[in-house]
């Protein structure tokens, strides 16, 4: 009994609850699928788990889906790396979500998004609403809010900055000494 309880401790620590901007931040870094797609996966997340990692649902026939992609064993195996992931089951209830995404996209590259019942019904017609929602994380998109100001002098290699540098200079030197 100390055992099961021991492992249990160990997946509620490690779990994560996301938001909605942190879940899709996360998604962008680990670059396991498109970014046209990032929407299709921040709501799957959102309907499936409530972006919890700890996620666990048992069906009262007893299927286990597990994490935030409510992966079923089907795709995973309990205790040991199985299935057709070739993972543990428990490794999607913590909180590192580059494995349990490595598997949602094998499932969505043999099935589409179609597989998650989810998608189809509550995802698929909103996702221009949801990828708006999405875009306006601070921080997310490179090149957006928090980009840095471009100089066409300070970002060039350094022989030729000096280079520039040095004709300024000399221009600055002569239109003084034309005065």
């Amino acid at each position: 009994m100390k055992i099961i309880l021991l492992f249990l401790y160990v997946f509620v620590v490690d779990a994560k609850k996301f938001t909605r901007c942190r879940l899709a931040k996360e998604l962008v870094d680990i670059k396991l699928f498109q970014k046209t797609f990032l929407g299709n996966w921040v709501c799957l997340i959102e309907q499936v788990s409530d972006r919890d990692t700890s996620a666990l649902k048992v069906s009262p026939s007893g299927k286990k889906s597990y994490g935030l992609y409510q992966i079923p064993s089907k795709w995973c195996k309990e205790g040991k790396k199985g299935g057709d992931c070739n993972i543990a089951c428990e490794s999607l209830l913590d909180d590192d979500i580059r494995d349990d995404t490595a598997c949602a996209v094998t499932i969505f590259n043999k099935e589409g998004f179609k597989y998650w019942n989810q998608w189809t019904t509550r995802c698929k017609k909103n996702i221009d609403f949801i990828t708006r929602e999405i875009y306006k994380c601070p921080g997310l998109i490179k090149g957006r809010s928090n980009r840095r100001k471009v100089s066409p002098v300070t970002d060039l290699p350094s022989e030729e900055l000096k280079n520039r540098r040095k004709q300024t200079k000399n221009g600055i030197d002569r239109r003084i000494g034309n005065r």
